[in-house]
């Protein structure tokens, strides 16, 4: 009885062995698990993000065709100056604001502002110019963009100055000294030159008004009631660019 039943056990474990063996065979390794199916709100900020770099990248091309408008156009007024200053002031002016675009391109308000104020300027209409450019060096600028904006400003203001002022009679070379001051951004040298500039009695108002709107804000203060004074010497006056 004792053997039947260790051969029945026996006979039931190789039942159970070859039904197992009839079982497809199960990997060793886990099944990697399907990917979750992106929930609608995730599709609509993915498609949002897309639009937008998109919507940037065309934006930046824009505004470097833009920029490269008026760039040339900057070479092109100064190649129609009739001196040496005016055209090299222009193509340097040029070069300054394709940097200070660029650096500008993700911002519309600044870039708008930039470009119109440089529109202006080569539309001749140097008091709208150079006020818009004055106050895009008061804006929010990161260092370097506050740097570049400031440059930008120097060289246009060079010009202007150079276009409005240099056919005065026996004021020439003063106006050129001012120009060259400025456009380096030399306020302490440039003082002198634009105070004999303004103290100039065959200036007209709308003259005396775009010195004053150009320099007011880079001038010491008072200065030009001292430009009056000129008889009391240069040195005299050093002491306001100090």
């Amino acid at each position: 009885m004792k053997q039947f039943t260790i051969i029945a056990f026996a006979v039931t474990c190789a039942a159970l062995l070859t039904g197992c063996g009839d079982q497809p065979a199960q990997s060793s390794s886990t099944t990697p698990a399907t990917p979750a199916k992106p929930t609608a709100t995730e599709e609509a900020k993915a498609a949002v993000t897309k639009a937008a770099t998109e919507v940037a990248t065309e934006v930046t091309k824009q505004v470097q065709v833009a920029y490269a408008d008026l760039s040339q156009q900057l070479i092109a007024s100064g190649k129609g100056a009739t001196d040496d200053l005016s055209k090299n002031i222009s193509a340097d002016l040029q070069t300054r604001v394709q940097k200070l675009g660029a650096s500008l391109k993700s911002n519309e308000t600044l870039t708008q502002q930039l470009g119109s104020a440089v529109n202006a300027l080569l539309g001749n209409k140097d008091g709208e110019a150079v006020g818009g450019l004055s106050s895009l060096t008061a804006a929010k600028l990161t260092p370097e963009q506050t740097t570049l904006a400031k440059d930008v400003y120097n060289a246009a203001a060079a010009l202007v100055t150079q276009r409005n002022f240099s056919s005065l009679e026996g004021m020439n070379s003063d106006v050129s000294q001012l120009a060259n001051a400025v456009w380096k951004g030399n306020y302490t040298a440039a003082l002198p030159p634009l105070q004999k500039l303004y103290s100039q009695t065959s200036l007209t108002p709308p003259q005396k008004e775009l010195l004053g709107k150009m320099y007011d804000g880079y001038m010491p203060a008072g200065w030009k009631d001292s430009a009056a004074k000129l008889q009391q010497g240069v040195d005299a006056l050093k002491k306001f660019g100090q």
